[in-house]
């Protein structure tokens, strides 16, 4: 079954259904391309010259001026489809222009010859230059409107002013949609931009987060993602969403995570210029039927991915701005990601190219992912930026941080982020590693390895060398909880450093707690054993009685434990914790001299037990050498030391 459109259609728009007839072609090589530019300069009709498609709807048409994106397609003479975005001029619809830009592959930016440069398109280059690494190609228009000298030096003028802002050198070229004028030639024009390899390999080194740079997931699959731009119903079909499919591939019955409450949706349908598929790549437009939620439940800026590990979603995002903003203060604005604007609270971090945003609502993005910081209420570009952070740390690694994250390249990419988590964390997964092992970004790291992760070598050597300072501590004991604590390290890094102690029979766990030197350790126990060991310790003065609590094999282990020397046997098949039967011999003794007499009444009041449990504790004293029965008492022989 085909999304259908027209009289089938519910809950949406005439501008929805277009919407599902405007999608992009199954091709690997497909590609999107968007116009920007100042109002009322011959965007939609320039579109409609080029594709036969009208973009704008019936009421923008009225009123003379796009309010939404708009959606075209076109075929060039290599049979490859182009899907184009009609972005809004006005300064009132920035958030919709800037919603249009984050997926594209190549701007066409729009100058009306009879106007010349204006203010919103110096504004829309600046938002270009902020959300997009693409290209940038300037189409001169209603050319048949001025004399030749007069394209000649609006040629310059473009050419100079993106070379200003962009660090592009754009081709320029001069079109009349009325006459038809060069518009083949324009089209010609787009397909070659596009189909540059240069092109294409730069903005790949630039780490661009744009369609050249398709991320890759932990588990090394190419990761798709899509921002929903619009979200409706059809009857028959159900929820659809629409917008620009970015990296990977998708397929009918994929199972993708809706961002970001991270709710599981099957995907039912795919459709591409009106055209019903079984699978499509990005950079594409794509209208996608999906199973599992209400479409009154997707808003736009929500985001459907199969990796929600790189697509995340958060409320706090460190943003690495393009170039530093010394004037730059501390306020609230409107922040674009994706296809989603919203609110946040921006905090400028001190002496870097860093700032924090506080999001008043959660979004879903990604590392490296270019942003838009917009004046609150106006159309006034702020700043541009990318995301160099958005997972939760604590705040003793706030510093640390934020200079590994200044420290970051203009165009950094994905193994960036790796880098930074091993140099914050000292610890990674090898999963996650695998994807960047190999990169020049990583090769100066010297790490170890162990079964499942790497360790950066600086760390691990500085934190065994604190370790063990404090371990040599008189009657040192110390819990791996209070390592991570004192050390300010993740408890999976205390965890890999002990280990790699213990190892080295520099250090053993004992008792819950880590103490220096030689000796069993107790994590080395079979977990059979570590429960019945963990029983007899919450027992305390009690006891655990073999014969009348315990069974099976549980009654080997108690044994096993106590040649280890964990518990002890008292008497009658009474086992204490050894670190407890210590404690009360040491009371029992406490102020003794050799040979002095010890009656049961003192031995019951000095370890606090009951004449049931006095008199196996004295027993195995004797047993131990601490005394002898001597008629009803107990002779000292030895003291504690």
């Amino acid at each position: 079954m085909t999304l259908q459109t027209g009289s089938q259609a519910t809950h949406h728009s005439h501008g929805q259904a277009n919407a599902l007839t405007q999608v992009e072609q199954n091709s690997s090589l497909s590609s999107v391309v968007a116009l920007a530019g100042h109002v009322d300069h011959g965007k939609t009709a320039l579109i409609y010259a080029m594709t036969g498609i009208m973009t704008a709807r019936k009421a923008e048409q009225e009123c003379g001026m796009t309010q939404n994106l708009g959606f075209a397609h076109f075929k060039d003479a290599k049979d490859h489809q182009i899907g184009i975005i009609d972005v809004p001029g006005h300064e009132r619809y920035i958030r919709n222009m800037v919603a249009g830009l984050w997926s594209i592959d190549l701007v066409l930016l729009v100058v009306a010859a009879n106007e010349g440069w204006m203010p919103m398109t110096q504004a829309h280059l600046e938002v270009v230059n902020a959300m997009s690494h693409a290209k940038v190609l300037v189409c001169i228009t209603k050319s048949d409107l001025v004399d030749k000298r007069r394209l000649s030096e609006l040629e310059d003028e473009c050419l100079q002013r993106v070379m200003d802002t962009c660090e592009q050198i754009p081709n320029v070229i001069c079109v009349s949609a009325h006459s038809g004028d060069n518009i083949d030639e324009l089209k010609q024009l787009i397909s070659d931009e596009l189909n540059d390899d240069s092109i294409i390999s730069a903005a790949q080194e630039a780490g661009a987060a744009s369609a050249a740079d398709q991320a890759l997931s932990a588990t090394g699959v190419q990761s798709c993602h899509l921002y929903v731009d619009r979200s409706f119903s059809i009857s028959g079909i159900g929820t659809v969403v629409t917008g620009s499919l970015v990296g990977g591939k998708l397929n009918v019955g994929d199972k993708l995570h809706l961002m970001p409450s991270n709710q599981v949706v099957k995907v039912r349908n795919l459709q591409t210029y009106n055209k019903s598929v079984e699978n499509v790549v990005g950079t594409s437009r794509v209208a996608v039927g999906i199973k599992g939620v209400n479409f009154k439940l997707i808003h736009r800026g929500d985001c459907l991915t199969n990796e929600p590990q790189v697509h995340q979603g958060t409320q706090e995002i460190i943003l690495r701005l393009n170039k530093r903003a010394d004037k730059l203060r501390n306020c609230q604005l409107e922040v674009a990601i994706g296809s989603w604007n919203g609110i946040a609270q921006m905090i400028k971090i001190t002496d870097t190219q860093l700032v924090r945003l506080k999001l008043k609502a959660p979004v879903t993005c990604y590392f490296g992912q270019s942003v838009a910081l917009i004046q609150q209420g106006g159309s006034r570009l702020i700043a541009g930026g990318r995301i160099a952070w958005l997972t939760p740390i604590m705040r003793w690694q706030r510093r640390q941080l934020y200079h590994l994250l200044n420290q970051l390249p203009q165009d950094f990419n994905s193994p960036y982020q790796t880098k930074v988590q091993l140099q914050l964390n000292g610890v990674l997964e090898k999963q996650q590693f695998a994807c960047v092992k190999g990169s020049d970004v990583v090769s100066d790291l010297k790490l170890i390895e162990t079964d499942k992760h790497y360790l950066l070598t600086s760390l691990v050597e500085e934190a065994e060398q604190k370790i063990l300072m404090l371990l040599a501590e008189p009657a040192a004991a110390i819990t791996s909880a209070e390592f991570v604590s004192r050390l300010k390290l993740s408890p999976v890094t205390i965890d890999l450093v002990l280990q790699r102690l213990k190892a080295q029979e520099k250090v053993h766990l004992s008792f819950d707690t880590w103490v220096a030197g030689q000796g069993m350790s107790e994590d080395d126990l079979c977990p059979a054993s570590q429960n019945l060991l963990a029983k007899v310790r919450d027992a305390e003065r009690a006891g655990i009685a073999a014969d009348k609590q315990l069974v099976g094999n549980d009654k080997k282990l108690i044994k096993n434990l106590a040649r280890l020397k964990y518990v002890t046997l008292l008497d009658d098949h009474i086992y204490y914790d050894t670190q407890l039967y210590n404690q009360l011999v040491e009371d029992v003794l406490s102020g003794c001299e050799k040979l002095d007499l010890l009656s049961m009444a003192q031995i019951k009041d000095r370890s606090h037990l009951s004449r049931k449990y006095a008199i196996p504790l004295a027993n195995r004293m004797e047993r131990d050498g601490w005394v002898r029965r001597q008629e009803n008492d107990r002779l000292v022989l030895k003291l504690v030391s």
